[in-house]
C-alpha cells in the first residue's frame, strides 16, 4: 500500500501530551500580543473552538483547551486576530484547529486504505495535477475512492467529503465511469482539497463556517466550476441511478461473504 506508506509519514500530530502553556501563561501571551488586556476562558466546547467578544475593559477570548498547546505562532495569529475588527481566523489558527481535531473529537487519527486507482479515472493523477496549479504543489492531503452509500445531499449525492480528524478526501465511486467528465471530477476534488487548505471561520455567533464568500470566490478559480454545475443538473437523474446499483451490489456482496 505505496500510498498509505507516504501518507502515513506525512501525518504528524501537532502537539504531544505535555502542554506548552497554562491557561495563565496563555492569558498573559494573548495580552501581551494583542495589546489589551484579555479575559480567557478555556472550554471542552467541540463545535466552536474559538471566539471573543470585546468588552470595554478587556476582550473576553474563549478557546479550546487545545490551545494550551498551540505553539508561539499560532498564539501570535489569535493575538493579531482579536486586534481586528472581524471575526475571521487567521489561516494560521485555521491550520491549527484543523490539524488538531482529533485531539477535539478523542478519536485516533488513523488512515483507511487508499484506493486512488479507478477503472477510469486515477484520482492521484488529479490531485496532483490540482495541487501543482492552485496550491503550488504544497498541499498534503491524503484521498481516496469511498464506499459510495448513496447519501442524500439536498436531493442529490455527496460526491465528495472531507474528513477534517483524518485530514483524507473520500470521492464517491459513481464518478469512476468513463461518461463522467474529467473536469467534473476534478471540481469535486477540488472542492474537498479547499476544505483542507482554507477550514473554517467562526461567524458573528461562533459558529464555524465552511463555505465561507472567501471559500466560494476560491472554488470559482477552477476553470470548469460552472461547466461542472450545469453538468450535474443535466445528470443527476443518471448518477443517482447508478449509486443505487452501487449501493445494491455492495451490500448483496456483503451478504454473500457472511454467508
Amino acid at each position: 500500500m505505496p500510498d498509505v506508506a507516504r501518507f502515513s509519514r506525512q501525518l504528524s500530530f501537532s502537539f504531544g501530551d505535555a502542554p506548552l502553556w497554562s491557561a495563565v501563561e496563555l492569558e498573559g501571551a494573548l495580552t501581551r500580543e494583542a495589546h489589551r488586556p484579555v479575559r480567557l476562558t478555556l472550554t471542552e466546547n467541540r463545535s466552536v473552538l474559538l471566539s471573543f467578544r470585546k468588552r470595554p475593559s478587556a476582550i473576553e477570548v474563549r478557546l479550546h483547551r487545545m490551545f494550551l498547546h498551540a505553539p508561539v505562532k499560532v498564539v501570535r495569529a489569535v493575538a493579531k486576530g482579536l486586534r481586528r475588527t472581524n471575526r475571521a481566523a487567521d489561516g494560521e489558527v485555521r491550520r491549527f484547529m484543523n490539524e488538531n481535531l482529533h485531539r477535539v473529537r478523542k478519536v485516533r487519527k488513523t488512515l483507511p486504505r487508499l484506493e486512488t486507482t479507478g477503472q477510469a479515472h486515477n484520482l492521484r493523477e488529479i490531485y496532483e495535477r490540482l495541487n501543482r496549479k492552485f496550491f503550488g504543489g504544497r498541499l498534503r492531503v491524503p484521498l481516496t475512492w469511498g464506499r459510495g452509500s448513496g447519501r442524500a445531499r439536498r436531493g442529490g449525492l455527496t460526491f465528495g467529503s472531507y474528513d477534517p480528524v483524518l485530514g483524507l478526501i473520500r470521492v464517491h465511486p459513481v464518478l469512476d465511469r468513463r461518461d463522467v467528465p474529467l473536469y467534473f471530477i476534478e471540481s469535486v476534488v477540488y472542492h474537498e482539497m479547499l476544505h483542507h487548505h482554507m477550514g473554517g471561520v467562526p461567524d458573528r455567533a461562533g459558529r464555524t463556517v465552511y463555505h465561507s464568500r472567501a471559500f466560494r470566490e476560491a472554488e470559482a478559480r477552477y476553470s470548469g466550476y460552472r461547466t461542472a454545475l450545469a453538468w450535474e443538473k443535466v445528470n443527476l437523474p443518471h448518477l443517482l441511478r447508478a449509486s443505487a446499483e452501487l449501493d445494491r451490489a455492495r451490500k448483496a456482496k456483503a451478504s454473500s461473504s457472511r454467508n
